[in-house]
């Protein structure tokens, strides 16, 4: 493998590019107000637990999966939910840097 292609493979997604993440690795289920994003490629050992959020995190979510960027995603829920787009931005990269950080690839 090339250095080039060592250095790519390193690089932390864009969360701001609005890369949704292929196929159906990961999948949103809502049961009794509660929402959960779900690993279905884990191997199962260790044990990823789901990621739990709120709907508006739920709503990220599936704009992120859309191939929304972070901004549009802020419009959007800014529109929504009437709430100034700026603290809706601040919102969005938080929350996709949370998942990140959980180890939700972005």
């Amino acid at each position: 493998m090339t250095d080039s292609k060592k250095r790519d493979m390193n690089k932390s997604p864009d969360i701001s590019s609005g890369n949704a993440p292929t196929g159906n690795r990961y999948q949103l289920r809502r049961a009794a107000g509660v929402c959960w994003l779900l690993d279905m490629e884990q191997p199962g050992i260790p044990y990823v637990k789901p990621v739990s959020m709120n709907e508006m995190g739920a709503d990220i979510w599936e704009l992120y999966a859309q191939g929304f960027t972070a901004e549009k995603i802020a419009e959007q829920l800014g529109r929504t939910y009437d709430v100034p787009v700026g603290q809706v931005k601040e919102d969005v990269y938080a929350f996709l840097e949370g998942l990140k950080a959980q180890g939700v690839v972005l």
